[in-house]
């Protein structure tokens, strides 16, 4: 597979079989899927709203810091690595600056109050946006962007069971469409001008690796399926063969020609561990990272990936409803799913959690960081079996 797999949408309609086996190939296989003529999300809509986030990241520091996400506890609005911290380090490679959001609420209790689990207290809280003033468009096109995805994710689930044969119940009940749970990101990344230039070979010598621990490769754990737009290369995943590829741009923001094919329209759908342990590993979450050296030189990359969550509550049963200790994706059914993604946006922005949630982060991160451990080994194992057996067909069919 030298590709990401491509699911257009239109054959929902046009031939509604061809769609679900195609959804249902892309999911099982690989976990990735490119879904061309996304609806809401057409080619002039993107640029608008690509258009506004470069806007905002072009800005001053002094203007983003306004809507800075240590200002509250919930983990909304905007961050950038410092660069006097990461003086003479290999700085984080997924993004170098973000800005964070979610849906609109009131929160659940006070920060403080130990009675209601932690991730209840961390997710439910207002986003943090910057002045409307300097930013008049900000916040509608985040709105206009949430609203879309929220819609697109949904639809994109039921199908998903459908393809597979799952009850599409279950998928309601663990995402109520109108009591949601999010995290979704705006992700600004530098590419190789954000490494000290001694750091270069290194960086591009781990890259070339299918493992490596500096280069961020992760699945996404918590959401059911993840969706992503972007404007620059920079994507890889990890295929069927065990080998990276790149992924696609879903538009074009500059002149220039990319090394990856570009696909107007389009947004990017991988499955989450979330997918992945209730359908016991009929699904894959597949491993993927962001490869600085893809960016073009002189040029960023942006990207809006979504992750709509589940519900915490209780422990996460399978789609065939046969629990057992552990399965063969690592994942212990009795463990605490909200205080693990509670756990895990606290170890991505320090600047909040040092300010907000630091007593509780100290109790809980070895935990949680052995949790992520056990199931990144087990996104890689699944990875290597899928690469055997499509070997393996592959003799068989010379």
């Amino acid at each position: 597979m030298q590709s990401l797999p491509v699911v257009d949408w239109h054959d929902l309609e046009l031939n509604r079989s061809k769609f679900l086996n195609e959804l249902h190939h892309a999911m099982a296989n690989i976990g990735f899927l490119v879904l061309k003529n996304a609806p809401g999300f057409e080619d002039e809509v993107q640029k608008r709203l690509f258009k506004e986030v470069r806007g905002f990241f072009s800005a001053p520091d002094q203007s983003k810091a306004k809507a800075d996400i240590s200002l509250t506890p919930y983990f909304r609005g905007w961050s950038k690595v410092d660069p006097e911290r990461a003086r003479g380090k290999i700085p984080a490679l997924l993004a170098q600056e973000a800005f964070q959001y979610g849906f609109e609420t009131s929160p659940v209790t006070d920060t403080s109050d130990e009675s209601v689990p932690v991730y209840k207290r961390l997710f439910r809280g207002p986003n943090t946006m910057p002045d409307v003033n300097e930013f008049p468009n900000f916040k509608s096109s985040i709105d206009e962007l949430r609203e879309k995805y929220h819609r697109l994710t949904h639809l994109l689930g039921h199908l998903i069971c459908e393809s597979f044969g799952f009850d599409q119940k279950r998928f309601e009940e663990l995402f109520p469409f109108n009591d949601p749970d999010l995290a979704a990101s705006l992700n600004h990344n530098f590419g190789m001008s954000a490494i000290p230039p001694e750091f270069h070979e290194k960086v591009l010598a781990e890259f070339a690796k299918l493992q490596s621990p500096i280069t961020g490769a992760h699945i996404d754990g918590p959401p059911f399926v993840a969706l992503l737009i972007n404007d620059r290369p920079g994507l890889q995943v990890v295929a069927g063969e065990g080998k990276w590829i790149d992924a696609p741009v879903t538009c074009r923001t500059a002149s220039q020609e990319y090394q990856v094919p570009v696909i107007p329209g389009a947004v990017i759908v991988n499955s989450g561990g979330t997918l992945m342990h209730l359908s016991k590993g009929k699904v894959v979450a597949t491993l993927h990272r962001v490869n600085p050296s893809l960016v073009p030189p002189g040029e960023t990359r942006i990207s809006m990936p979504y992750f709509l969550l589940p519900k915490m509550d209780g422990p996460l049963v399978p789609f065939d409803d046969e629990m057992v200790a552990e399965s063969e994706t690592n994942y212990n059914f009795d463990r605490d799913r909200g205080t693990n993604a509670a756990v895990n946006r606290m170890a991505l922005f320090p600047q909040c959690t040092k300010r907000w949630w630091w007593e509780e982060f100290k109790d809980l991160r070895a935990k949680q960081h052995a949790e992520v451990i056990a199931e990144t080994k087990a996104a890689y194992d699944l990875a290597a079996s899928r690469a055997r057996r499509n070997q393996n067909n592959l003799k068989s069919s010379l």
